[in-house]
C-alpha cells in the first residue's frame, strides 16, 4: 500500500496543510496541485471538501474540479457538491454539476438537486445539469418530467443536451415521451420523436409517431419519419 493511499505522504501533507492557509494564494496553489494528482490525492478528500466553502471564488471551483478529478471514491463529497449547486458564483455551480456527472451511477442521491439545476438562471448550468442527469441514468427516472419540460429551451444546445439525456433514461422515459409527441411546443414533437428514435421500446410509439407524419412543422415531420425507419414501421 502506497504513502499516498494511506496519508503518510509528507508531500500531500503539505499541500493539505496549505488548504487552511491564510494566504488565499496558497490555498489556490495548493487545490491546483492536488487537483491534478487525481486519485493520488484522495487522502486529501476531507480538506478538498472543505475547500468548497472557501471564500475565494477560484480555489471553490478548482475544489469542485479535483473532486472529479478523484472520480467515484469522491462519492462521500455528493452532499458538499449538492450545496455549491446553490453557490453563487456561476462558475462554481457549473463546475459542481460537471463534477456529480463523472461521478455517474453514484451521483443519484443527487438527482434531486439537479432537477433544481434545470432552472438554473445560466444555460450552462441547465445545459451541465441535463447532461449530470443523463450520466446518471436511469436511476434518475424522477427527472424525466422536468427534463421534457426542458426541451423548450430556447438555447439549442440546453435542447440538444436534454435529449440526449432522456435518451439515456432507457424505456422507462418512453410513456412520457409519447405523451410529448403531442405537446404544443414545435421543437418538444421534435426532440421527443428524435429521442424514441433511439430507444429499444420505439415500437410502442409507432402510432403517435404516424399522426406525426401529418404535423404542420417540417422538421417535426422529418424527425418522426426518421423515428419510424428506427423503429422499423
Amino acid at each position: 500500500m502506497s504513502n499516498a493511499r494511506t496519508g503518510d505522504d509528507p508531500d500531500l501533507r503539505v499541500w493539505i496543510e496549505r488548504l487552511r492557509d491564510r494566504d488565499s494564494r496558497k490555498r489556490l496553489h495548493a487545490i491546483t496541485v492536488l487537483a491534478a494528482l487525481g486519485l493520488r490525492a484522495r487522502s486529501a478528500l476531507p480538506g478538498m471538501i472543505e475547500a468548497l466553502k472557501d471564500p475565494v471564488v477560484e480555489v471553490r471551483r478548482m475544489a469542485a474540479v479535483g473532486l472529479g478529478e478523484i472520480g467515484v471514491e469522491a462519492r462521500t463529497a455528493i452532499p458538499a457538491l449538492m450545496e455549491a449547486l446553490r453557490d453563487e458564483s456561476e462558475v462554481v455551480r457549473r463546475r459542481a454539476v460537471v463534477t456529480l456527472g463523472d461521478l455517474g451511477p453514484e451521483a443519484r442521491l443527487a438527482a434531486h438537486a439537479l432537477i433544481q439545476s434545470l432552472r438554473d438562471e445560466s444555460a450552462s448550468v441547465r445545459r451541465h445539469a441535463a447532461a449530470a442527469l443523463g450520466e446518471i441514468g436511469p436511476t434518475a427516472a424522477a427527472a424525466i418530467p422536468a427534463l421534457i419540460e426542458v426541451l423548450r429551451e430556447e438555447d439549442v444546445r440546453v435542447r440538444v443536451v436534454t435529449a440526449a439525456a432522456l435518451a439515456k433514461m432507457g424505456t422507462r422515459a418512453v410513456p412520457r415521451l409519447i405523451e410529448a409527441l403531442r405537446d404544443p411546443d414545435a421543437n418538444v414533437r421534435r426532440h421527443a420523436a428524435q429521442t424514441l428514435g433511439k430507444n429499444p421500446r420505439a415500437a410502442d410509439a409507432v402510432p403517435a409517431l404516424t399522426e406525426l407524419l401529418q404535423d404542420t412543422d417540417p422538421l417535426v415531420r422529418e424527425a418522426a419519419a426518421d423515428a419510424l425507419r428506427r423503429a422499423g414501421a
